[in-house]
């Protein structure tokens, strides 16, 4: 797993790979929708995603049909 995943990494990733953000409401969360899954991210703290929201994203695309090592693969880049 990386050892360093940004939100911006992560947001940049989803937006390449056609997921689109929901309707902000009343949190600082982020969330994309797309591919039947919905990735939230967080809106405060560190910019670095920690390896469990890391680990929890690519469970969640991996229910979208992303193969891991490719998602991986294209975060470490």
């Amino acid at each position: 797993m990386p050892s360093q995943v940004t939100r911006m990494q992560m947001e940049r990733w989803l937006l390449a790979n056609g997921f689109v953000p929901r309707k902000g409401r009343k949190t600082s969360h982020v969330q994309f929708v797309g591919h039947g899954v919905t990735i939230t991210l967080p809106g405060h703290g560190p910019s670095d995603l920690t390896k469990k929201h890391v680990g929890m994203m690519i469970r969640q695309l991996e229910r979208a049909g992303f193969q891991r090592d490719q998602v991986l693969g294209e975060l470490r880049e």
